[in-house]
């Protein structure tokens, strides 16, 4: 070993990021059900303690893409030399698939996020998943 960087592809893949994810979506569920338990309002000057719950778990959800795409990526293509391009590809399009999740929620429910539990996550969704998608033009804008 020359001590010099180490390709990611050769590093043994890692079994945390599936584990966040399906913590954290599994969290943001049950968030979403303790949230219809107690009722409205979801969005508004008070907030339902439950869709803060829902959003930091769908954050931890969205954050973990990227790192289990690389370590799929790198286990089926162990022979190249990058694979953070292609897991940021997967994650752009990931969020770009919550984004679309969470303005159908908006479109379905009737446009309250205080009232609507459907126009709250909806909006939450949409949200993180665009600060994603922000996140990834400026890196891709950047170099």
């Amino acid at each position: 070993m020359d001590g010099g960087p180490q390709r990611v592809g050769s590093e043994p893949a890692q079994a945390w990021p599936a584990r966040v994810l399906v913590w954290s979506s599994a969290v943001a569920v049950a968030a979403l059900a303790l949230a219809a338990i107690r009722g409205a309002p979801y969005l508004a000057a008070s907030l339902n303690p439950w869709i803060a719950v829902f959003a930091v778990a769908g954050f931890g959800a969205l954050f973990a893409v990227p790192f289990l795409a690389n370590d799929r990526i790198a286990a089926a293509h162990p022979e190249r030399e990058e694979t953070w391009e292609r897991a940021m590809v997967a994650w752009g399009a990931v969020a770009l698939g919550v984004v679309v999740a969470g303005v159908a929620l908006i479109a379905l429910g009737g446009s309250s996020p205080a009232n609507s539990l459907a126009d709250a996550a909806g909006l939450v969704l949409a949200l993180e998943a665009a600060l994603v998608l922000v996140v990834l033009v400026i890196w891709v804008l950047a170099g």
